[in-house]
């Protein structure tokens, strides 16, 4: 019988994981854009299709 138990653990700790680097990886993001000198902001027209 499979180990159900082990399974959720380790799924939920890779999970867990990889949101943490996830979050780190922005945060480092983040900062490079607030340290930039440049402008960086666009502003960006949004069409919606009305076909939907």
């Amino acid at each position: 019988m499979a180990d159900y138990k082990s399974m959720y653990y380790k799924l939920f700790n890779e999970v867990t994981d990889t949101i943490e680097r996830l979050q780190k990886i922005q945060q480092e993001c983040e900062e490079l854009y607030i340290k930039s000198e440049e402008d960086n902001l666009k502003n960006f027209e949004i069409y919606k299709d009305d076909k939907n």
